[in-house]
Order: structure tokens, then C-alpha cells, then sequence
């Protein structure tokens, strides 16, 4: 994948939009609408054989379109609506940096960020963009884009040549 396209998927602190349930165009939004379009008439075949299973699949449908319908066109967009960490201003403060990514800054690791993470998402910026520092984005993409979105990220990396 090129490193443009990898860039509308991953934000600025090195978290995955690809694999967050409010990005429109990640894996969770995606899947949700492929898996409604086959279970079309699930519930009616439920109702007939099965009518203790309406209520759970019911449910189950309730989420599915509800993660179908997610609206974040990701953190980098000028339409995104609004990062799920309140007071985020990565995204201005890598632009102002002239940087892709936290990682890339000189003055990486910032207090600032410090503040503005919880502990456990904190562990995965600090991470995330250490590895994006030490083996670039191709390599952390490929290492981590098919991770669930709050793990850990992989640590088994091999450095590769980037093209831009």
C-alpha cells in the first residue's frame, strides 16, 4: 500500500482509523454492512424455525447497522467528527511540525501528549510511533493493520525500504 493511502488510515498518534468502529471506510463499518447484506432474511427464517433466536439476532442487528452507519472520515480529514479523546490536537500539531506522525518530531515524547492520554492508550502512542521512528510507517502498516484496534501493537519488526 502507498504510504498516501496509509496516511488517511492511520492518525497522526499512530492509532488505527482503519480498525476504529466510527471510521466510515475501516474494517469494522465494512464488514457490519457485508454481514447485513447476507443475513438478509435471518430474522424471518428465525421467527419460523427458530423463534427463540429473533431477540439475539434482533440485537445482533442493532449493532451491525449501527457500526454500518459510522460517519468519521478519520482523524487527518477536514470532515472527521472529532477524535474520541476530547481536547486532541495532534493533528494540528504534527501540521505545524511539518510531520506525518508524533514519532517523527524532535521533541517526541512530549509532556503534552502525556496529559492528554490515558494511561493505556498512552503505552500504545508512545509505541506506536516509537516503531513508525525505528522502521517506518510501510513497516508498522504491515505489522499492525490487521490488530484489533485497542491491543497492544506486534514487536517483531524488520525494517524496510520506504517509498514515497
Amino acid at each position: 500500500m502507498e504510504k498516501n493511502e496509509i496516511l488517511k488510515k492511520v492518525a497522526p498518534c499512530s492509532l488505527m482509523c482503519h480498525t476504529c468502529s466510527g471510521y466510515r471506510n475501516g474494517v469494522i463499518c465494512e464488514s457490519s454492512k457485508t454481514l447485513l447484506k447476507y443475513l438478509e432474511g435471518m430474522k424471518e427464517f428465525y421467527g419460523k424455525h427458530i423463534p427463540d433466536a429473533v431477540e439475539s439476532y434482533e440485537n445482533f442487528e442493532k449493532v451491525l447497522s449501527r457500526y454500518s452507519a459510522a460517519s468519521c472520515s478519520g482523524c487527518r480529514s477536514a470532515e472527521h467528527n472529532g477524535c474520541s479523546i476530547k481536547g486532541c490536537f495532534l493533528l494540528e500539531c504534527t501540521k505545524n511540525h511539518g510531520i506525518d506522525f508524533c514519532g517523527e518530531c524532535e521533541e517526541f515524547p512530549c509532556k503534552k501528549t502525556r496529559e492528554l492520554f490515558e494511561d493505556q492508550v498512552y503505552r500504545q502512542w508512545l509505541k506506536g510511533n516509537q516503531q513508525i521512528r525505528d522502521y517506518g510507517i510501510l513497516s508498522f502498516w504491515g505489522n499492525n493493520c490487521e490488530n484489533p484496534h485497542y491491543q497492544p501493537y506486534k514487536v517483531k519488526f524488520q525494517k524496510e525500504e520506504e517509498s514515497v
